[in-house]
């Protein structure tokens, strides 16, 4: 019996171009693990995925904008991984903090592709801006969890957003230099002195407002 008409083994036109958009991602995630995003070049996708060049081009208009998607994905899946252990872990502060952390470091380092992007995350000005965005939701997230932990005893104000941004700034800094392996640390230490830095953000914004003050 001929197979209906538009489709082949089954599949649809449609099935068949999200079939190997699908595996040009797959490929992509890969290649950036192993050689970073410098990796990412049309010719050697299409190979490494089993397809021709013009099939990329039905899928993406430049490698940037695979890249950008694979960002986003990959970003969202973090931080809904946060968002998760946020929503389940303990009240308690110190707690919670810890296994927020954990989490995170563990959702970055044990995925080899997001290891790498967060190391290559300074690479184009568009990783730039993504990375600050990033930035931003984290000292959101930090601003939020301490007036739900804390309520009225919370650190608030202009000081307060620009102590959880410092910390942020410079909680995926050391992450990032982590992960390239220039802190002679294990991953024990580095969420212990991340926790720390991070607890200690009220005291930072409690000095800063005292030394304007008396200024």
């Amino acid at each position: 019996m001929d197979a209906p008409r538009g489709r082949y083994a089954g599949l649809s036109a449609d099935e068949r171009r999200a079939q190997r958009r699908e595996r040009l991602r797959e490929v992509a995630l890969d290649v950036i693990a192993e050689e970073g995003i410098g990796g990412l070049k049309v010719r050697a996708l299409c190979t490494r995925a089993g397809l021709n060049d013009r099939y990329f081009y039905e899928a993406y208009s430049h490698t940037d904008r695979l890249l950008y998607e694979l960002v986003e994905e990959q970003l969202a899946a973090v931080i809904a991984t946060l968002m998760s252990v946020i929503a389940t872990a303990p009240a308690d502060t110190r707690v919670r903090l810890r296994a927020v952390v954990e989490a995170g470091v563990a959702a970055i380092a044990d995925h080899p592709a997001r290891r790498r992007l967060t190391i290559d995350m300074q690479a184009t000005d568009d990783l730039r801006h993504r990375r600050t965005e990033l930035v931003d939701l984290v000292a959101n997230v930090m601003l939020d969890q301490g007036r739900e932990l804390l309520g009225e005893e919370a650190v608030r104000g202009v000081h307060a957003a620009l102590a959880a941004r410092t910390v942020a700034h410079g909680g995926l800094e050391i992450l990032t230099e982590w992960l390239r392996g220039e802190l002679d640390i294990d991953r024990a230490q580095l969420i212990d002195f991340l926790v720390a830095m991070i607890l200690t953000a009220s005291e930072i914004t409690t000095t800063v407002q005292r030394e304007m003050a008396t200024g």
